[in-house]
């Protein structure tokens, strides 16, 4: 397959918070972004959330880079498949669905379109075996939220080819985003794996007794993850010497959660409907808690966090 790796439009194909943020960022770097959702009424109202975040940007990040950028809504797949060098897929988290839009884009496919699939974990392998793209797909992994956090996992499949790797590469930073090659694909990727570790042991820890919920997630915050945007953990193995790392280990690790299913403080509370935000009871009872507060102050955060990090160097 001859693949096309002259990009100026990008079909976007999903208009949740992630097709959103993407095309935003897509038009501040001067592209032309078709946005094509299913539904026509929720496509008229992601206008809104298109306008909030151009607008968030403006004020907290600064003008556009480049000129020229624009984004058309479409709620036809046609005009993707005819006109988009690439394809980015942010529609939700189901394999199936995945295949059966990358089948519907036959046209993208013969034309040696590049596809980016937005996923946290799904393998790229895979999809690419089972939707018939897999030498011109790359896995793609944005934070939440997507518009702030700086950094991608660009996650390669078995048979992705060497020049769409680099391709998107490069297009992840011409948006003004740090890419980080994930050269095999395993389930997670980099970050996520990483994350559901804490997550699971953080869990464990409720189960046990050992604290409150609020006690674990103070110490996350004003411990280690002070110090996490400066020192990663394994600059910070070095700086604390693997000898007494390595000795740690010898018993340490014997004692965490190493449940290969969902720990059952966490199955027991969903069987209870207890969601979290959404449902008004997770860890914590939300029914007294504003949680947009609580985003502003994360989103604050990030901000401040990346102006710093910026000025010294660490990005």
């Amino acid at each position: 397959m001859e693949v096309s790796l002259d990009i100026h439009r990008i079909g976007i194909c999903g208009i949740g918070q992630m097709g959103a943020a993407a095309a935003v960022a897509f038009k501040r770097s001067g592209y032309e972004v078709l946005l094509w959702g299913r539904n026509p009424d929720k496509l008229q109202a992601v206008q809104q959330t298109l306008a909030t975040l151009e607008d968030w940007m403006q004020s907290h990040v600064g003008p556009s880079p480049q000129s020229g950028g624009v984004i058309q809504s479409v709620h036809d797949l046609h005009p993707v498949d005819e006109q988009a060098d690439l394809v980015m897929d942010c529609i939700a988290e189901e394999m199936d669905q995945k295949v059966d839009l990358f089948q519907r884009l036959a046209g993208c496919r013969m034309r040696g379109a590049i596809f980016i699939t937005t996923t946290s974990g799904l393998s790229i392998t895979e999809l690419g075996r089972r939707s018939g793209c897999a030498e011109q797909l790359v896995g793609t992994h944005f934070w939440n939220p997507p518009h702030l956090m700086p950094l991608v996992e660009v996650v390669r499949g078995e048979q992705t080819l060497d020049s769409v790797m680099d391709r998107v590469c490069e297009l992840i930073e011409s948006i003004g985003k740090i890419p980080v090659r994930v050269e095999k694909d395993v389930p997670g990727f980099i970050g996520n794996r990483m994350l559901h570790a804490l997550w699971r042991e953080a869990i464990y820890l409720v189960e046990c007794g050992v604290a409150s919920p609020a006690d674990i997630d103070r110490v996350a915050r004003l411990t280690f993850g002070l110090r996490l945007a400066a020192v990663g953990p394994l600059e910070n193995m070095d700086l604390v010497g693997l000898d007494l790392i390595e000795t740690i280990h010898q018993y340490l690790p014997a004692a965490l959660c190493n449940d290969p299913k969902p720990v059952p403080a966490l199955a027991d509370s969903v069987a209870r409907g207890e969601l979290g935000m959404k449902s008004g009871r997770g860890f914590y009872d939300w029914s007294e808690r504003d949680p947009q507060s609580l985003i502003d102050a994360r989103d604050s955060q990030i901000v401040h966090q990346l102006a710093y990090l910026k000025e010294r160097n660490l990005l």
